[in-house]
């Protein structure tokens, strides 16, 4: 199981509406595992197969394909589920992403949005489009990343007043949208399920840190 720690599985709720994204491990944990009558805590969906369902005895009678990395077990190899189907939790995860450091270096590709250069984390700042002293405020549309040299440069100015302007044309700070796996990882079969809705939903609100 360590070999293949990377991977990830896409969680739905008996709803089948997706509710997060886990470890493989922790996902062949919940499809073992059963409830005290007996009910397995989830299922594995195949959309190959018609969006059908298997419980994990069945899953484990299906051998991987041709070229299909599996899971090996004594003499025997398992298909990698990568879908998998709460029985019983129907909640759904709070659509919110944080408003820090991390989130905007993310949004803005760790690249100044003034020059256009890639420093160095090191070497980016944060800069209020309109300056806190002209009463710009601490939120997403009004924050971007600047390298050192051109947040010296632009100071408490606006860029109206330092004739500077943003790197990219027609660029403006904004919001992100909620995505729900913040990774480069995702199996085409997600993509069957979820669909553009899903992973690019507007937030609703903001929670500043």
């Amino acid at each position: 199981m360590s070999a293949l720690a990377h991977r990830k599985v896409l969680v739905l709720n008996r709803g089948w509406n997706p509710v997060a994204v886990i470890g493989l491990e922790r996902a062949m944990c919940l499809v073992c595992g059963e409830y005290k009558d007996g009910e397995p805590k989830a299922r594995v969906l195949d959309p190959t197969q018609d969006f059908r369902l298997f419980t994990w005895e069945d899953w484990a009678k299906l051998i991987p394909q041709d070229g299909e990395v599996g899971i090996r077990a004594s003499n025997r190899q398992f298909r990698i589920p990568e879908i998998i189907l709460l029985s019983r939790y129907n909640k759904l995860p709070q659509q919110r992403i944080h408003f820090s450091r991390r989130t905007i270096y993310r949004r803005d590709g760790n690249q100044c949005q003034y020059c256009g250069k890639k420093p160095g984390t090191a070497e980016l700042t944060i800069d209020h489009v309109v300056p806190r002293s002209q009463g710009g405020k601490t939120t997403w549309e009004n924050c971007c990343l600047a390298c050192v040299t051109c947040n010296k440069r632009k100071a408490d100015k606006s860029l109206t007043q330092m004739n500077m302007k943003f790197f990219h044309p027609g660029y403006k700070p904004y919001k992100p949208k909620f995505t729900l796996y913040r990774g480069d990882y995702r199996c085409k079969s997600w993509e069957q399920i979820l669909g553009v809705a899903y992973w690019e939903t507007e937030l609703a609100s903001d929670n500043a840190e």
